[in-house]
């Protein structure tokens, strides 16, 4: 399980550190530990990132349309608010590599099973997704073939910021919530099998003073994992608050502008054919992917988490032992206390499937409000920014 995590971890940190989402200076060690490394080499490349992701935004910002202003604010939303909660992220990233050294305390025979996604489920990830984004790219190039190679060219059609942020902030998310998932996993495993000890255990295998002591160690590496939850919503939940506000925006908007340019009955044929039949279909259907990916994989969590409660319960606790008894009760309480606390994007909205719904009833309120307010100046001019960019490019296209 900790071969696993460090093999996919560095993937994910060569992504963040890429776009920026943490400091490329930090370095991972043998053990699996991330440290700040104080060498010169570190700080010029660190400079020499952020140098270009100021200058792309430059030219996307002065030479794009009004969407893409929006999607440079969510890519320094998410780049800001990680720079903010980023030791958040560390610790978080650390605290997994040390639970798994405590989780070596626990007897042998409790190891059943250590669950983890195997190495090639997030190879799997990375290729489909670097196949997908090649894709887009080529189809974007075949429909508007640049009539010059620029800066500007490179930064809107060939990096696209903000999808390697959202990527980036998508599989980073599920990959941590992926590894808590799978350790409170291997904890319900390892109750489901202690559970029938207090009762048949061949005599000398396991006393009750053994059993007390790795009850004490499941409770302290249960609390542990849900102050690693704890630190997690800490040091994703900025991030998350800017991804889920933007990705809304963008789908609210992309939808109003399908319906405004079918109702117009705009003729430019490729630009249309481009626009309704891929671009805001497949942009539409990314930003769920993305949403359902984090609520699905929170969701997943907290089940797991809460499983061991229902454990519990199932004790009668009445014939055991005084010490157990003791055990069993402190275990309860404490989950009870812990059980209250939910993934969230700091603090404003839990993440759970309950999301889903209001997601929902906020995309038909905002559309219809779009609606409404399709004659106020500011959404002509959104508009027309958007149809005047498209059609500069489409002539551009047709030289």
């Amino acid at each position: 399980m900790t071969n696993v995590y460090k093999t996919t971890l560095m993937n994910i940190l060569y992504l963040c550190k890429f776009i920026g989402i943490i400091n490329i200076s930090y370095i991972l060690e043998s053990n699996g530990l991330l440290i700040q490394s104080t060498d010169i080499i570190y700080k010029l490349l660190e400079f020499t990132r952020m140098i270009l992701l100021i200058i792309f935004t430059y030219y996307i910002h002065k030479y794009g349309a009004f969407t893409q202003t929006i999607n440079l604010c969510n890519v320094w939303s998410v780049i800001i608010a990680s720079r903010i909660s980023e030791k958040r992220v560390i610790q978080l990233m650390n605290g997994i590599i040390e639970y798994d050294q405590k989780l070596t305390s626990l007897p042998r025979f409790l190891f059943i099973s250590q669950h983890s996604q195997k190495k090639n489920y997030w190879n799997k990830i990375f290729i489909f997704t670097l196949i997908y984004y090649v894709i887009v790219t080529l189809v974007i190039f075949k429909t508007f073939p640049p009539k010059t190679f620029d800066i500007f060219t490179i930064s809107l059609f060939i990096v696209r910021l903000e999808f390697l942020v959202d990527v980036a902030v998508i599989f980073s998310t599920c990959f941590f919530l992926q590894q808590l998932d799978c350790r409170f996993q291997t904890l319900n495993d390892s109750w489901q099998y202690l559970l029938p000890g207090f009762i048949s255990v061949p005599a000398g295998e396991l006393s009750h003073f053994i059993t007390g002591m790795t009850l004490d160690k499941i409770r302290l590496l249960h609390a542990e994992l849900s102050d690693l939850l704890r630190i997690f919503s800490a040091g994703y939940g900025q991030m998350l608050v800017g991804f889920f506000v933007f990705s809304y925006t963008n789908t609210v908007l992309t939808f109003y502008y399908m319906i405004h340019h079918n109702a117009a009955k705009i003729e430019e044929s490729t630009f249309i054919y481009f626009l309704n039949t891929f671009m805001i279909y497949m942009t539409s259907l990314q930003n769920v992917t993305f949403i359902l990916s984090i609520i699905m994989a929170a969701s997943r969590v907290h089940e797991k988490k809460r499983k061991m409660i229902s454990y519990l319960r199932l004790i009668r606790i009445s014939n055991l032992p005084a010490n157990l008894k003791i055990q069993i009760k402190m275990f309860i309480n404490q989950i009870s206390i812990f059980e209250s606390d939910e993934i969230t994007a700091f603090g404003i909205f839990n993440i759970n499937l309950n999301l889903v719904v209001s997601i929902l009833v906020l995309l038909i309120t905002g559309l219809i409000t779009l609606i409404q307010l399709k004659e106020h100046p500011f959404m002509k001019q959104s508009v027309d920014s958007l149809v005047n960019y498209l059609r500069n490019i489409t002539k551009g296209t047709n030289k």
